[in-house]
């Protein structure tokens, strides 16, 4: 019995030899060279990936994944009657590339010391394995690197800037890029324990600060503008300074500003003149006559400038005080004993008191002189002269 059997299968190649495939993706078929005899069956062990298949009669490969499969070696057998030969071929299936990846909440504007609302991304393509984040968030945030999920709570004011993350998987990689900017706590309860605040014309007042709870206040403004001489910090909110004119009483909002927001408060302020003083008339006292014109007697003051004036009590019948200025002017109408009277200088600023003293004489007696008058007796007795004297005006 003879039996003729072919030569054994030598050098069996295929090439490429190392397959990265992705998921989903049909892979180019390879077929396989080889020396020697002509292979009568091909196969392989382990079982290639799913969906991944080997031709039994010509040894080629081919399909389309359809799961991840990490890198492993194959062993392909070349066989015919004559014996067998092997090769070793590499093959990984790779996810499909994530894609889309996008946050739905971007841009991020949260606030310092609160929780943010937990994000989560979106995406296409295959699983994301890993997430990342370049730079690293504010402090208080972090990101899930299973997940994707930012979450936390902010512990430092941040600026907005802009993040990229990137989702990674077997496959490749996605990036998007979000924004997160990190408010203070919004300014709340501002006051200014001063007000109202009742100021004197050049005189300066005493600087008033605000309080204010919540964030820190970067900026203070005022509206409208204070009086004028006095001002307001824009970077502490302190009002300071020497009103130099007079001003009636005004409500003003100062306004306190943070990243996060602004809060008021409203103060008010009214700046009043200098009190009068030194209020004097010269002569203060002033001896009149009856029916006779005075000369007119204007005061004199320091101080602020005087608004009204008023005299108590009333003065003597006929004479007059101006309430704008002041004077004394008239002429009496009737005889009066000396009395005092109180002047009062009133301006915003408050008032100041003098004291004059009028008398009212009566008119000096003049043209004194004797009227007779006669009587004549009866012829018999003799005659009686009488005498009347009169004072006249």
């Amino acid at each position: 019995t003879i039996v003729v059997n072919d030569a054994a299968p030598s050098s069996i190649t295929y090439n490429p030899s190392s397959f990265t495939l992705t998921k989903g993706t049909a892979m180019t078929s390879v077929t396989p060279t080889s020396s020697g005899g002509t292979v009568t069956t091909w196969s392989v062990s382990p079982p290639l990936p799913s969906g991944i298949s080997i031709d039994s009669s010509t040894g080629q490969i081919s399909g389309t994944p359809t799961a991840v499969v990490s890198s492993a070696a194959y062993t392909v057998t070349a066989t015919n009657a004559g014996g067998s030969d092997t090769a070793t071929v590499t093959i990984v299936v790779n996810d499909v590339a994530p894609s889309s990846v996008f946050y739905s909440g971007s841009p991020f504007t949260l606030t310092k010391d609160s929780a943010m609302t937990s994000a989560t991304p979106s995406s296409f393509g295959g699983t994301v394995i890993s997430w990342s984040i370049s730079p690293t968030l504010p402090n208080g945030l972090a990101i899930d690197a299973s997940t994707g999920v930012i979450s936390g709570t902010p512990t430092a004011v941040t600026s907005s800037a802009t993040y990229t993350v990137t989702a990674t998987n077997s496959g490749g990689s996605d990036s998007t890029t979000i924004t997160v900017q990190v408010n203070d706590v919004i300014p709340s309860s501002v006051s200014y324990s001063g007000s109202p605040f009742t100021l004197t014309k050049d005189a300066a007042m005493a600087p008033a600060a605000p309080t204010a709870s919540g964030g820190t206040v970067i900026t203070w403004a005022v509206s409208p503008s204070l009086p004028a001489g006095l001002s307001l910090s824009t970077s502490t909110g302190v009002i300071s300074g020497t009103p130099t004119a007079i001003t009636s009483s005004a409500t003003y909002t100062v306004t306190a500003t943070n990243s996060g927001g602004s809060a008021t408060a409203t103060i008010t302020v009214v700046v009043n003149d200098v009190i009068p003083s030194s209020i004097t008339y010269s002569p203060s006292s002033f001896t009149l006559t009856k029916d006779s014109a005075m000369t007119a007697a204007t005061p004199s003051s320091n101080g602020g400038t005087v608004e009204t004036w008023s005299v108590s009590p009333s003065l003597p019948a006929g004479l007059t005080f101006s309430t704008s200025t002041g004077e004394i002017s008239g002429t009496p109408t009737a005889v009066t004993s000396s009395a005092s009277y109180t002047v009062t200088a009133t301006n915003t600023g408050g008032s100041a008191t003098t004291t004059v003293t009028v008398v009212v004489n009566d008119i000096i007696p003049s043209s004194v002189a004797y009227l007779s008058l006669i009587h004549i007796s009866e012829p018999t007795r003799p005659r009686l002269i009488s005498y009347a004297v009169f004072c006249l005006k």
